[in-house]
């Protein structure tokens, strides 16, 4: 009996034991989870740590080179205000003719008016109408570098900002590399990579004015160099006016809410070491 009794007791202490485990494991993965889809990010207060990217001066030509209508205003929407405000030359290539879902004239009206409204000429504007989504299976790397170094040597900016390669988008992420190619034979003084689309990037989600940009944890290492854009709260509100300009955009509510999560007290960029 008294076996029988041990047994019994040793069975219940290794269910209870399984239990726990059990508990603990699955407490530990939802805590992962929470962690890295509300903290995915840096703290607000590690943009205080970061350097600034070069102020734009009238002396400088500012190339920003947008995969879809909307990534220039969202992405440098403030440092485009100030480069105009400073007297810089500015030109903004529209590399694809955002046409995925057949929106693509409007669409770029809407670019358009989103980058008069930061105070650019719609004769700084250039659209290279190549197909949206997918471009890596639509033109080559080559031909793409091609066109790109074109626009670049006939513009000669001594500043250019293009999107990071490790982007998720595929365009992003496609012209991203092809830009990094590019930056090994043409030296530009002040070459910045932007991020757009990247897993629980930014956060907080939604439009928190008083929040800043701070890049994704899994993307702080010794081969990004990020640094910062502090804007104006002026520049704040007219880079939000020039997002309102995406009405086509902003009634999807993912991009809505990626939109909207854009508008901060500063732009990040990740410096291109050349």
């Amino acid at each position: 009996m008294i076996k029988k009794i041990k047994k019994f007791s040793e069975k219940i202490t290794r269910k209870r034991l399984f239990i726990v485990i059990g508990v603990t494991v699955f407490c530990g993965l939802l805590g992962f989870f929470i962690y890295t889809r509300e903290f995915s990010v840096l703290p607000d207060a590690s943009v205080s740590l970061m350097k600034d990217i070069v102020e734009p001066t009238s002396s400088e030509r500012v190339m920003i080179i947008s995969p879809h209508p909307d990534d220039e205003t969202i992405a440098a929407g403030g440092y485009i205000q100030r480069a105009v405000n400073n007297g810089a030359a500015i030109r903004i290539v529209l590399v694809t003719d955002g046409n995925r879902r057949g929106k693509g004239a409007e669409r770029h009206q809407e670019l358009v008016n989103a980058t008069k409204t930061l105070g650019v000429n719609e004769s700084d504007l250039k659209f290279l109408n190549l197909p949206e989504f997918y471009l890596n299976e639509k033109i080559s790397e080559s031909d793409l570098e091609k066109v790109l170094s074109k626009e670049i040597n006939d513009f000669s900016p001594t500043v250019i900002m293009y999107p990071e390669e490790v982007d998720g988008n595929p365009d992003h992420k496609y012209i991203g590399n092809t830009m990094n190619g590019i930056l090994k034979n043409i030296k530009i003084p002040n070459s910045y990579k932007y991020l757009v689309h990247w897993d629980y990037f930014p956060r907080p989600i939604g439009l928190k004015e008083n929040y800043n940009l701070t890049p994704p944890a899994k993307l702080v290492n010794f081969q990004k160099i990020w640094q910062r854009f502090m804007l104006t709260d002026a520049e704040e509100n007219t880079k939000l006016d020039a997002v309102l300009s995406y009405k086509s955009q902003l009634k999807t509510p993912l991009l809505n809410k990626l939109l909207f999560s854009m508008v901060r007290k500063n732009e990040l960029f990740d410096h291109f070491s050349q």
